[in-house]
């Protein structure tokens, strides 16, 4: 017995140090974690309970979050990340499904890889100052194609079509990284699958829809989760575009709380607005991960 106790009392000492080492591992990202993420969010959380002008500072409880629901400029700047939340997130995922099955066929696939890769690998700062300069019309390198045509002076962005461009700019920035991710999913399928299909007389195309892409299901559910929390914090892009034209301060909700903070000096009422915009994220994210589940169980 007391043999028995002794194996136990060291099997237990075995697991409680392994945790430890567990946790020491883990140590140096907890710190950072709670130094950089979960401390200014509950500060900021804090700090929304306050009204504010200029240094001075008073307790106002939740009017700040009461202000946010009700302010329509706020809901209003919703539109823009809800087109691409219907159009460019589903639309990239096509696109990248069909550029990585192309990157099984295709010979130095690696070089094309690559070169879509690129565009993510640029900040969005950087991508939307190019882009401007794409558009702009006095320096776009498209003018004097344009002038070929009798236009001497064409505008190529305007107000109207300030959400098409945003959508042909965001494809640009994260398509390429999107079809990696589908491409590293392609290649860990076993090619015995495609291998039958085709001995059975199936062609790429049949293969590629009826065995590979249903095998994406998993990954395109996380694709679609993380693009669409992008899509609604889309700030970059149009924030650059709005040197060559004058967005309202309301385009999008990031750039609502930027102005809001910045431009007017309300960073307790901006702070308030990110953590219901945080909130907004949170129910759509729960909500799809939710549907993927189900999918998921019912396909097992």
């Amino acid at each position: 017995m007391g043999s028995g106790f002794r194996r136990f009392s060291g099997k237990a000492d075995m697991r409680r140090f392994q945790t430890v080492r567990a946790y020491l591992f883990l140590l140096p990202f907890l710190v950072f974690f709670i130094l950089v993420t979960a401390f200014p969010v509950l500060y900021g959380g804090y700090l929304s309970l306050f009204g504010q002008h200029g240094a001075k500072m008073w307790f106002v409880g939740l009017s700040n979050f009461k202000s946010a629901f009700t302010d329509p400029l706020f809901w209003q700047g919703f539109g823009m990340p809800v087109f691409l939340l219907l159009v460019q997130v589903p639309g990239m995922i096509v696109i990248a499904i069909f550029i990585g099955l192309l990157y099984e066929r295709i010979r130095h696939s690696v070089v094309y890889r690559l070169i879509f890769y690129l565009p993510y690998a640029m900040p969005g700062v950087v991508a939307g100052i190019v882009w401007s300069y794409i558009f702009s019309q006095s320096m776009s390198p498209l003018v004097p194609l344009w002038n070929l045509f009798g236009v001497a002076k064409p505008i190529f962005i305007t107000l109207s079509s300030v959400r098409w461009i945003l959508l042909i700019i965001i494809l640009w920035e994260w398509t390429g990284y999107t079809s990696l991710i589908v491409y590293s999913t392609l290649v860990s399928i076993p090619k015995e699958l495609g291998e039958a299909a085709e001995m059975d007389g199936a062609t790429w195309f049949k293969v590629a829809y009826y065995i590979k892409v249903p095998l994406l299901r998993n990954t395109v559910f996380v694709l679609f989760i993380f693009n669409s929390i992008g899509a609604m914090q889309v700030f970059n892009e149009p924030r650059m575009l709005n040197i060559l034209l004058n967005l309202p301060q309301n385009y999008t909700p990031a750039m609502y709380l930027y102005n809001q903070a910045f431009a007017y000096g309300s960073f307790t009422y901006s702070i308030a607005m990110g953590l219901v915009l945080a909130a907004v994220i949170f129910v759509i994210s729960f909500f799809f991960m939710r549907q993927s589940m189900k999918e998921l169980d019912v396909h097992a």
